[in-house]
């Protein structure tokens, strides 16, 4: 059995979230699943395939991912590996959105020519306003994300944009490429 480390650096919680549901799609496939902040995985040798999530607020990449990617890249270069983003600027899945919001992950990996991701994921997050990551938060962060939180229910009538299809899709893509 594969065994896959889906790493995450979340702010809030959302990617956290779908960090787990992407566990649950691998684990109905036989894999064997460790999910964790990135910040806390120290060996990552000991996998097979690495899953690594990052959410994007005004256009950068949590700073867990990007220290992942930097204290890991000689593992990361020679092991499958596969990116998710989670990001606001993907509520909707728009050409100019992919594109915009792929650039601002290639500010991070065009630091790394050899890194080459056999996928990388975008997916719509949520402005989750409870949960243990956002109890994490201090306090005048969590108030931030409370007003966007209400700002978005009012502009667009919700405020959780996931496609839990799309994530679900994505998620056994992946696995058929590391079937080939």
């Amino acid at each position: 059995m594969k065994k896959v480390l889906i790493a995450y650096s979340t702010w809030a919680g959302a990617t956290h979230e779908i960090a787990e549901k992407i566990s649950k799609v691998f684990q109905s496939n036989s894999f064997d699943t460790d999910v964790a902040p990135a910040n806390e995985c120290k060996n990552i040798d000991n996998y097979d395939v690495i899953l690594l999530g990052t959410s994007i607020h005004a256009g950068q990449t949590g700073k867990s991912f990007r220290y992942f990617i930097k204290q890991n890249i000689d593992i990361l270069i020679n092991k499958p590996t596969a990116i998710f983003i989670v990001c606001a600027n993907m509520m909707f899945d728009s050409e100019e959105n992919k594109d915009e919001t792929l650039a601002w992950l290639g500010k991070v990996l065009g630091k790394y020519d050899i890194f080459n991701p056999i996928s990388i994921g975008l997916f719509g997050g949520v402005t989750l306003t409870n949960g243990e990551d956002f109890n994490k938060l201090n306090i005048l962060i969590r108030k931030m994300i409370t007003a966007m939180n209400k700002n978005m229910t009012e502009k667009h009538g919700k405020s959780d944009f996931r496609n839990w299809e799309l994530i679900n899709t994505w998620a056994e893509g992946v696995i058929k490429q590391l079937e080939k």
